[in-house]
C-alpha cells in the first residue's frame, strides 16, 4: 500500500485534546495535541484525521512514525492502525470550506515559519553588517588619530627647522659682518659704500 500524503494544520475546536501518535503510557499526557495530522488520497479526498503533540511532530518530520502497511496510514500509538475499524464505515470527508480554511491556515503557517526564518537571517546579517561599522569606525578613528598625532609632529620639526633656519641665517650675517670688518682693516681703500 502507497503511503499517504500529510499535512500539518492549526488544531481546531474539534480537535482531540490529546496525541493520537503518542507511545500508550500507564499515565496519559491529555491536552498536549498543538496540531491536526490530515491524511489525504492522491484524489484529494481526507483519508485520516489526528492530532499530534510537539514531539511526535518531530518524529512525524523525521519520518520516525510507522506506516500501515494495508491502508498507509500512520501507526496510532506507535502500534496499531483502525483501519479494521472503518472496513465497514465510510470515510468522513471535510466540506470544501473547511478544506479551504484548513489549507488557507497551513498557507499562513508556513509562510509565517519563511518569514521568521527570513527575519532570523535579515537580523544575523545586520548584526554582522554593524559589527563591521563599529570595526570600520574605530580604525578610521585610529587612522584619523594616527594622521593628526603625525601632522603635529610635522609641524613641530617643521617650527624647528624655521627656528634653525634663522640661527643660521643670524650665524651668517654674522660672518659675513666679521668678514667685512676683516676687509675693511686688510684693505681700507675697499670700503664699501653704503
Amino acid at each position: 500500500m502507497k503511503k499517504l500524503e500529510y499535512r500539518i494544520l492549526e488544531r481546531t475546536k474539534l480537535s482531540v485534546p490529546y496525541c493520537n501518535y503518542c507511545v500508550i503510557s500507564d499515565e496519559p499526557v491529555l491536552d498536549n495535541a498543538t496540531h491536526e495530522l490530515v491524511a489525504y488520497h492522491e484524489d484529494g479526498s481526507t483519508a485520516d484525521i489526528g492530532s499530534i503533540c510537539a514531539d511526535c511532530k518531530k518524529y512525524f518530520k523525521n519520518n520516525n512514525i510507522s506506516h500501515c502497511e494495508l491502508c498507509g496510514r500512520l501507526m496510532r500509538n506507535r502500534k496499531s492502525c483502525f483501519c479494521d475499524l472503518l472496513k465497514d464505515k465510510p470515510v468522513q470527508s471535510l466540506s470544501t470550506e473547511e478544506i479551504t480554511s484548513r489549507t488557507f491556515g497551513y498557507r499562513l503557517e508556513k509562510k509565517t515559519r519563511e518569514l521568521e526564518k527570513e527575519l532570523s537571517t535579515t537580523k544575523e546579517e545586520l548584526n554582522i553588517e554593524r559589527e563591521e561599522v563599529v570595526k570600520f569606525h574605530e580604525k578610521s578613528k585610529e587612522w584619523g588619530d594616527e594622521k593628526i598625532k603625525r601632522i603635529k609632529e610635522l609641524e613641530a620639526e617643521n617650527a624647528k627647522l624655521k627656528e634653525e633656519n634663522k640661527q643660521l641665517k643670524e650665524q651668517q650675517n654674522g660672518q659675513v659682518a666679521q668678514i667685512e670688518v676683516k676687509e675693511n682693516k686688510r684693505r681700507p681703500w675697499l670700503k664699501l659704500k653704503k
